[in-house]
């Protein structure tokens, strides 16, 4: 029912003066739609309550009024008629049998009345939606689109038309059965037209004809109806409209990234290694280092060498009160944690720097000041750390078969 395509919807206020005008138009087809079902319901249920005892609205037994029952005593009629899929039936009414067509002609007669409300509340909803200019109803991730209320009115009129169809063999035989009874009024159930069953239908499928006619002829040619002032607003509309999509989608795909990458950070393990205990390592005292009280002058303030094992101390190194990296406690060094090729009763390696930073200073370890020409030896007598230790290899030896030595 709509007369542009979701590509070319428009605001409200800028809307095709067709689509303000089709408004109107299905107004009166609602309102014409509302009368016949008026008139057929009204009808219906005055010939129903003069045919049988009791509403046909509420179920029951469907019992004949007693004037129908004393008109049609002595009244037996036979025929041959072509109902529903059959042609060419013999068929024989009796007093006693005839109440089933009854039944039947009235059973269609509600179900009508009842299939009549849900379409009409249903295309009441699809024009409001229509008026509205609304295409879709849209709820987080959830999409409704209008169609879905257009194919189900569609359904539903086609469903009308087939009850007003199938109403017809009874009504028709009902209708011989009562004239050669007798019955000349033409206030009964059977006498009742279905005219506004199909004139229902009929308004409903006129306005969805009359609404694809101008859709079509607005989409296919480009512009259909439009005034040349309405195609460049138009124009100027999806331009803009197609801009804001653009933008749209980039933030969209903005956001997805952003999301992935805090998806990844807060799932990553970045926890390695953090059940370990940490140990504090106490600061390196600069150089020279303090005396013991009473000490010589070639005695350290410590019983034991320095244990940190930095290659140079601080004016060689560059570094005052650097850290060494913490070892793990004993409890938790692996068997085999010593020199490799060596046992745990081996130093580890990070006693000799490995793993250690170098100092950031310009000065290298082969310029330390002792390999400097001229340059000023320390003051302290103290026993200084190597300035290169040298590595130790293995290497099998040829004249001992294939024991190994030291070099």
């Amino acid at each position: 029912m709509q007369l542009v395509s979701d590509l070319q919807q428009r605001p409200k206020k800028g809307r095709l003066k067709i689509e303000k005008r089709i408004v109107l138009l299905y107004d009166l087809c609602s309102v014409v739609q509302f009368t016949v079902f008026l008139i057929h319901t009204v009808t219906t249920m005055i010939g129903a309550n003069r045919t049988f005892q009791r509403s046909i609205i509420v179920n029951n037994e469907f019992k004949l009024a007693p004037a129908i029952v004393f008109k049609t005593r002595n009244c037996i009629y036979s025929t041959s008629r072509s109902i529903y899929a059959f042609q060419d039936v013999n068929m024989t009414f009796t007093p006693s049998s005839v109440n089933d067509v009854f039944v039947d002609q009235a059973i269609q007669m509600r179900l009508a009345i009842f299939i009549c409300v849900v379409t009409f509340v249903v295309g009441g909803v699809n024009r409001m939606m229509v008026e509205m200019n609304l295409f879709v109803v849209k709820y987080r991730n959830f999409y409704f689109w209008k169609d879905i209320v257009s194919a189900t009115e569609l359904i539903l009129l086609a469903y009308v038309a087939q009850i007003a169809a199938a109403v017809s063999p009874p009504k028709n035989l009902l209708h011989d059965y009562l004239r050669h009874c007798g019955i000349e009024g033409n206030a009964y159930l059977p006498f009742i037209s279905t005219v506004n069953l199909w004139v229902f239908v009929g308004v409903g499928y006129f306005t969805y004809a009359l609404g694809l006619a101008i859709y079509l002829n607005n989409t296919t040619p480009k512009y259909g109806i439009m005034t040349p002032q309405e195609i460049e607003e138009y124009k100027a509309w999806l331009r803009a409209r197609r801009a804001e999509h653009e933008q749209s989608r980039l933030l969209i795909e903005e956001a997805r990234k952003a999301h992935a990458r805090i998806h990844m950070m807060s799932t990553a393990d970045y926890r390695i290694g953090s059940e370990m205990p940490v140990v504090a390592a106490p600061m390196m005292p600069p150089y020279p280092y303090p005396m013991m009280p009473g000490a010589g002058p070639n005695q350290m303030a410590y019983p034991q060498p320095y244990p940190y094992p930095y290659p140079y101390p601080f004016p060689y190194g560059g570094y005052q009160g650097l850290m060494p990296p913490p070892l793990p406690p004993p409890s938790m060094a692996m068997p085999d944690a010593g020199m490799p090729g060596g046992g745990h009763h081996l130093p580890p390696p990070q006693m000799f720097g490995a793993g250690m930073m170098l100092p950031q200073s310009p000065m290298q370890y082969d310029m330390a000041p002792e390999m400097v020409p001229g340059a000023a030896l320390p003051v302290n007598d103290a026993p200084q750390p190597p300035i290169n230790m040298p590595r130790r290899r293995i290497v099998p030896n040829m004249a001992h078969g294939n024991s190994t030595v030291y070099q």
